[in-house]
């Protein structure tokens, strides 16, 4: 769609010829002269009119009374804009002219009472010398509207976010409190949890626990239908007592994160199991995971 016609209009649209190909289009006005330039985004090759004064494109057969070079750059937009489809009130035509050059033709049709006037505009248009920043430049607007059409592609319904919370571990596994969300199940023991919507997910847990004793080492591991996906090694922290001569596990909370970004599908199931440490009863663990896609 272009934006809005000030002093310039841009968007994009197509022509019966070069079936399927796309141009990008920009509709300037300055005073009281117009130009119109045209881009391939496929080639990136450019043409334009050059600024052309009124008299210049309207003639005694297309001209309408007291139109100023702004009214005719809007019905210009509104030829490039609709669907290029002959039953339409607006119409528009591109030829191949030589010296790579291009003739464009727009026009609508004007109804009154029971009369139909068809207005027709010609443009001749002159290839224009494109530089590399240019090239640059309009492979990053392709870029940027690409990604517009990909976000509108991702329907808001599709959108999923969890966020889980739990106090409590059984059989080394962390059991999870109710969700929040109708787009993630738990399941009966609440140790796992259900994909509802397939797609890639980013997921992050953060398990407090107590520090490992006797120089042992235990692990945090994020799980995937049962397959460890991702683990943590914990280990330990020993505090020497010289008055009892031997060494004390150290008495504070420590914890563990993980990250990581998963290819999820319907029904696949996560959880996190913890081997040879001690869960903070007086603390709770999480875990977060946000659709990021397909």
């Amino acid at each position: 769609m272009a934006t809005g016609i000030g002093s310039k209009a841009e968007g994009v649209t197509t022509f019966p010829w070069p079936a399927g190909e796309k141009f990008r289009y920009a509709i300037s006005v300055q005073g009281e002269k117009l130009n119109i330039w045209l881009e391939s985004r496929s080639s990136k090759q450019q043409w334009q009119s050059g600024y052309l004064s009124k008299g210049e494109f309207v003639s005694a057969a297309n001209t309408f009374v007291d139109a100023s070079t702004m009214d005719y750059a809007s019905y210009f937009r509104q030829c490039l804009d609709c669907l290029s489809d002959r039953s339409q009130e607006s119409h528009r035509k591109l030829e191949s002219r030589v010296n790579s050059g291009l003739r464009l033709e727009l026009s609508f049709n004007l109804r009154l009472l029971e009369s139909v006037r068809n207005a027709n505009y010609v443009f001749e248009l002159k290839p224009v010398a494109v530089e590399r920043i240019d090239l640059l430049e309009s492979r990053l607007r392709d870029q940027e509207e690409e990604m517009e059409q990909l976000r509108g592609q991702v329907d808001i319904s599709d959108r999923a976010f969890l966020y889980a919370e739990s106090a409590v571990w059984t059989a080394s596994k962390l059991q999870w409190k109710p969700l929040a969300s109708d787009k993630f199940i738990l399941a009966a023991d609440s140790t796992s949890i259900t994909f509802r919507i397939p797609g890639l997910y980013a997921i992050a847990v953060l398990v407090n626990h107590w520090p490992n004793q006797n120089n042992t080492s235990g692990t945090i591991s994020l799980i995937k239908n049962e397959v460890k996906i991702q683990r943590a090694v914990t280990g330990s922290t020993n505090l020497y007592d010289s008055g009892y001569g031997k060494n004390l596990s150290a008495g504070h909370r420590t914890s563990t994160s993980l990250m990581c970004v998963v290819q999820a599908k319907e029904d696949d199931r996560i959880a996190v199991s913890c081997t040879k440490t001690t869960y903070v009863d007086d603390t709770a663990s999480y875990l977060t995971a946000v659709r990021m896609g397909f």
